[in-house]
């Protein structure tokens, strides 16, 4: 069966590329773009498809997502824009944005039946589902070599690459408060764009005579205003001019 590798560009899938391709198996590694990852990730994506170019290796086929409205047709490749227009938020309990705009590309794309390779660390052995869905069969080689976090930054470091970001969206309500407070710290025209999404979500749920909800457990406005008072560090907050 053929083997692909589901890359995200982050500490583990990246490790687990590096390894697979020192074992010399024959896979194809997938990136969906969906347009909403942090610069940094796509800095080493690209950074990264030029070191295996230099390597002789085959590049990672780049997937962008195509969601299209059966109303008129009218389609999204950007779960921002996506999540804009129809006026939500991203979701800790439904994730539909990882089913339409991840898992969906890559079934679409994949040739069935086949194996496909997930970045799951020995440390967190608890998160694998041995599963096979639509033909697709998933596999953890990190879990199987038994790599753990630790092990993953050793074999990037190792074959002299840098360690990247953990990779995810800007808009991740898995994001803890570190990281949205570095977001507005480094990327504030980013964090402009998550709470423009959190107020456009909040009115539209308000104008229906329902209770807003915010990406995180409280606003991120919040967020930041505590961190600023907590720290003193005002002064470190680059203006996002979006007026919020």
């Amino acid at each position: 069966m053929k083997k692909y590798l589901s890359f995200g560009g982050g500490v583990n899938s990246v490790a687990m590329m590096l390894l697979l391709l020192d074992q010399q198996e024959d896979f194809e590694a997938i990136f969906v773009d969906h347009g909403t990852d942090w610069p940094e990730t796509y800095e080493y994506f690209e950074m990264f498809q030029g070191w295996l170019d230099d390597n002789g290796h085959k590049k990672i086929k780049l997937l962008k997502p195509k969601i299209i409205r059966k109303k008129d047709g009218k389609f999204f490749d950007n779960l921002y824009d996506y999540a804009f227009y129809y006026k939500m938020i991203a979701s800790r309990m439904f994730r539909w944005c990882t089913a339409e705009f991840k898992v969906k590309p890559i079934h679409q794309y994949v040739e069935t039946p086949c194996f496909m390779y997930i970045g799951i660390d020995y440390g967190e052995s608890h998160r694998a589902k041995i599963s096979t869905q639509n033909g697709i069969e998933n596999r953890y080689p990190l879990i199987e070599n038994e790599i753990n976090r630790n092990d993953c930054e050793k074999i990037i470091l190792d074959h002299g690459l840098p360690v990247p970001m953990k990779s995810g969206c800007f808009i991740c309500p898995f994001q803890p408060n570190g990281q949205w407070i570095e977001l507005r710290k480094t990327h504030p025209e980013l964090f402009c764009k998550a709470q423009q999404l959190e107020k456009n979500a909040a009115k539209y749920r308000i104008e229906r005579g329902k209770t807003p909800i915010s990406i995180r457990s409280k606003s991120l406005k919040s967020i930041v205003d505590e961190d600023q008072m907590n720290l003193f560090e005002q002064d470190n907050y680059p203006p996002c001019q979006c007026g919020l």
